[in-house]
């Protein structure tokens, strides 16, 4: 995970922390601690994790400064120490299960991320309907970081 991945993971981290305690629910409090413990427990050792890791904190940062626990906050974190689904994963089964004439979503696609070790280099790969693969790739001079 690079420095700036993880500073926004600790800014996230003190803005919910700050703004917590204005919670109206005690319930909503307890749950929202539940997750920042969940969270922190998350690997950070590769980009996929601490993407997915971060997404759901800036989400729950949202969440707790207008005052209102929902979507996939309104339960318990899962106990698994495998990790969380990438969030526009949890999102789609959290709208289909509240829109019924909606096709049922499945695994998301995995997206094949690389850098390089001195971080001037990055690719992307994903598969795309009719066989093709879509490709992003970056290259900076001073890094990406």
């Amino acid at each position: 995970m690079s420095g700036r991945d993880n500073r926004e993971f600790k800014n996230a981290l003190r803005d919910i922390a700050t703004h917590a305690h204005f919670l109206d629910s005690p319930f909503d409090r307890v749950r929202c601690a539940e997750w920042v413990r969940k969270l922190i427990s998350l690997p950070d050792d590769n980009l996929e994790s601490a993407k997915t890791r971060n997404e759901y904190a800036q989400l729950l940062r949202i969440q707790v400064r207008n005052q209102l626990i929902h979507g996939p906050f309104s339960s318990p974190p899962p106990e698994n120490h495998i990790g969380l689904c990438p969030l526009t994963e949890s999102l789609g089964t959290l709208i289909g299960k509240q829109i019924p004439f909606l096709p049922r979503t499945g695994q998301i696609q995995p997206v094949l991320h690389h850098k390089s070790p001195d971080g001037r280099a990055y690719i992307s790969a994903k598969q795309i309907s009719g066989g093709g693969v879509f490709v992003y790739m970056a290259v900076s001079p001073d890094g990406l970081d």
